[in-house]
């Protein structure tokens, strides 16, 4: 998917600010940057650099107030929609590092530029520049970092949801607050089936087992969570934790990015690590030592289960974003799994094993 300001880039309609000439590289940078950074740090060079498919990315080189290059990276995107989910990424960030200090890169500054002819139109946000190897992290620290956030980051008013709206990719979760588990999920789930009907078309028989998880299915799984008086807390979570957002620093420490957070049962984290692009961290080195850090909830036999219930909003959120990919297949064959098991519907299909990527590896080729 190529985004709006991809193309405007491409175009020549996004350029540099007159009167920064001075600046070195080809990142269009604009007062506005300039003004969220440090008087003390003088900034020389601005470069586009690395790839992100609904932003544009750049790095910020420049000499800081002891004289030391410094480096910051920066993220660019256009209209309200891009605003939401730079301002989404940068108070999820803070968030994280309130609660996980040096989890995440240190963040600097949100908004908007100034001159004409895009002004505001274009939002930026800017963080600082990590040294990262492009390994993935060991799964023993990078489950201990986890578990801390997700103990750590605590809802100030006990209920689910967060204080502005996130986003998955490009698409925003629906975050009013929530006093129960359930009820949350149940509107997350259905943002994401509506969102996959519109960007790929009706699928009667989807429709028909969506909604009999919705109303069957997530009462009876999630209720069984505060059985005999059991409760889930609000835990801090990611909101998009897969391998493109998870790397490990020179010093061996694992740092994740991009978030799009919301207090959410801390297990829902670790649904998208069952999605088929996102099978570095679906090995079971992961699982197990995220599951060692952090037991599942009781009722424990069923954890398998919810994972595969979570894993559907993470399923429907690749479809939407690209439609014709087979996370819609899988998240419909997830669908007729859970309700076979758990509500039977006559008018929907049998569970497909072949459809199912951990039973049945490299349905598609790995990605990340």
């Amino acid at each position: 998917m190529i985004s709006q300001i991809h193309q405007l880039l491409e175009s020549g309609g996004f350029k540099r600010q007159d009167g920064l000439e001075n600046i070195a590289g080809d990142f269009p940078i604009d007062e506005a940057i300039v003004q969220l950074l440090s008087t003390s740090f003088q900034l020389t060079t601005a470069d586009l650099y690395g790839k992100s498919d609904f932003s544009i990315t750049g790095c910020l080189w420049g000499i800081d107030a002891n004289g030391a290059e410094k480096k910051y990276f920066v993220k660019c995107a256009m209209g309200d929609e891009g605003g939401m989910m730079l301002k989404g990424d940068y108070t999820s960030l803070t968030t994280i590092q309130d609660a996980c200090p040096g989890l995440v890169p240190s963040v600097i500054g949100y908004g908007s530029y100034t001159s004409p002819p895009l002004g505001s139109d274009i939002h930026s946000f800017i963080e600082d520049f990590l040294n990262i190897s492009k390994n993935m992290p060991s799964p023993d620290r990078l489950a201990l970092r986890l578990a801390e956030m997700h103990r750590e980051g605590k809802s100030l008013n006990g209920k689910f949801g967060f204080p502005l709206v996130t986003c998955d990719g490009p698409l925003p979760h629906p975050v009013a607050w929530q006093s129960d588990w359930p009820t949350f999920f149940t509107e997350l789930l259905r943002s994401r089936v509506r969102m996959d009907a519109e960007a790929c078309g009706p699928w009667p028989k989807l429709e028909l087992a969506a909604e009999q998880v919705v109303t069957k299915v997530v009462p009876r799984l999630l209720g069984s969570l505060e059985w005999r008086g059991s409760s889930i807390e609000p835990s801090l979570i990611h909101g998009d934790l897969w391998g493109t957002n998870v790397d490990t620093l020179d010093s061996g420490e694992p740092v994740i990015y991009d978030a799009g957070c919301y207090y959410a049962h801390n297990e829902m984290e670790i649904g998208i690590w069952r999605v088929v692009f996102a099978q570095k961290l679906g090995a079971p080195a992961y699982r197990d030592a995220y599951l060692k850090q952090y037991p599942p909830a009781e009722p424990t036999r069923e954890w398998d289960d919810r994972n595969r219930l979570y894993s559907l909003k993470c399923n429907l959120n690749w479809s939407a974003t690209d439609p014709g990919i087979i996370t819609r297949k899988i998240a419909y064959n997830d669908m007729c799994f859970l309700c076979e098991k758990y509500a039977p519907l006559d008018t929907i299909d049998k569970y497909d094993p072949s459809l199912d990527p951990v039973v049945t590896p490299g349905i598609v080729p790995p990605v990340v």
